[in-house]
C-alpha cells in the first residue's frame, strides 16, 4: 500500500505531461509538469532519450534462437487430421485436440442458443 502511493503521484504527474486531459465537469484542470522538479529514480528518466540511445535490434544467426520458435510458422493440424491419428498423438497434439474440442462445443452451445 504505503511503498506504490509514491510512484502513482509520480506516474499520474508524468501522464499529464503527455497530454492536457479535458477537465470533466466540477474538476480541476490538468496540469502540465515540468520532469526535472520529479524526484530522482526510475521514472525520471526520459522515454524519447532512452529510445534514442538504443540500438537498433539486429538479427542473430539462426542457431542462436530456440527450437520452439521455427515451430510457430509450422501450419497446426486440422480437427480430422487428429482425430484420424488420435492413437499416435503426443501429448502436446491431445491438448490442441482437446482445446479444439472443447471450442467447437462452446460454439455449437452458443450457436443452439439463439434460435428460437
Amino acid at each position: 500500500g504505503g511503498l506504490l502511493r509514491p510512484r502513482t503521484d509520480m506516474l499520474r504527474r508524468l501522464r499529464t505531461f503527455t497530454r492536457l486531459a479535458k477537465p470533466k465537469k466540477g474538476k480541476k484542470k490538468a496540469q502540465n509538469v515540468d520532469l526535472s522538479q520529479l524526484p530522482e529514480g526510475p521514472l525520471k528518466m526520459d522515454f524519447f532519450q532512452l529510445k534514442a540511445s538504443q540500438e537498433p535490434v539486429k538479427a542473430l544467426p539462426d542457431e542462436e534462437y530456440p527450437d520452439w520458435l521455427w515451430k510457430l510458422a509450422d501450419p497446426r493440424p486440422t480437427m480430422t487430421e487428429l482425430e484420424e491419428n488420435y492413437d499416435q498423438l503426443t501429448m502436446e497434439e491431445l491438448t490442441l485436440y482437446f482445446r479444439k474440442k472443447k471450442r467447437e462445443r462452446i460454439r455449437r452451445n452458443n450457436a443452439d442458443s439463439l434460435r428460437f
